[in-house]
């Protein structure tokens, strides 16, 4: 198939995945109908069904594409020369995911996604590995506080990120449904934890 139609395809994709992400963020996943979808599009149906054969279909590509951000955010500090102190990842990448939102709080769709995941099993299946992409490299980070003597050496850092993770989720939870007020309170009183804790430790 010629390059360009390729590109052709994927714009096209985009296009589609666009405007269901806003008709998602405006009306959530069960209030929006596919023509909805289609105004917003500016497409005919046929030309949205022809790459998602329904609403599940875009839900669960909304879902890898709210995930896949995660990932990519986490990739970037993992590749970064200089490692944020314990006290200011979790901001950094709160930080990183408000620069991705629409509005002014982050990861406008994961609160859905998480909820969608719980009643489907389907969807959670399909975005399965890449929520083991997260913990995976949140563990990583971990080993590399353990190494520098941020963290305890005898903290598992398996479980260690996998509090992190919880303590990600639930900070964007509190933003998207408290508001900003929330989130100024969990990240001065994260902020304030980690710090007296490395003191403490001596780190």
């Amino acid at each position: 198939m010629p390059k360009v139609s390729e590109e052709h395809r994927e714009a096209r994709r985009r296009q589609i995945l666009d405007a269901a992400w806003v008709c998602f963020a405006r009306n959530g996943f069960h209030r929006t109908s596919m023509p909805d979808v289609f105004a917003e599009a500016g497409l005919s149906a046929g030309a949205v069904y022809r790459y998602f054969p329904s609403k599940e279909a875009l839900i669960t590509a909304i879902a890898e594409v709210s995930t896949r951000q995660l990932i990519d955010i986490l990739d970037a500090h993992l590749a970064s020369t200089d490692l944020a102190p314990p006290e200011d990842l979790l901001p950094a990448i709160m930080e990183d995911l408000t620069t991705l939102a629409a509005g002014t709080t982050p990861a406008p769709m994961a609160v859905q996604v998480w909820s969608e995941m719980a009643r489907d099993h389907k969807l959670a299946g399909a975005v399965a590995d890449m929520l083991g992409d997260i913990h995976e490299r949140m563990t990583e980070l971990c080993r590399r506080y353990q190494a520098t003597g941020a963290y305890d050496p005898d903290l598992d850092p398996g479980d260690t990120a996998r509090v992190l993770i919880a303590l990600l989720q639930g900070w964007i939870i509190q933003w998207n449904t408290l508001g900003l007020a929330a989130h100024q309170q969990v990240k001065a009183g994260l902020r304030e934890l980690l710090t007296r804790q490395r003191v403490r430790g001596g780190g």
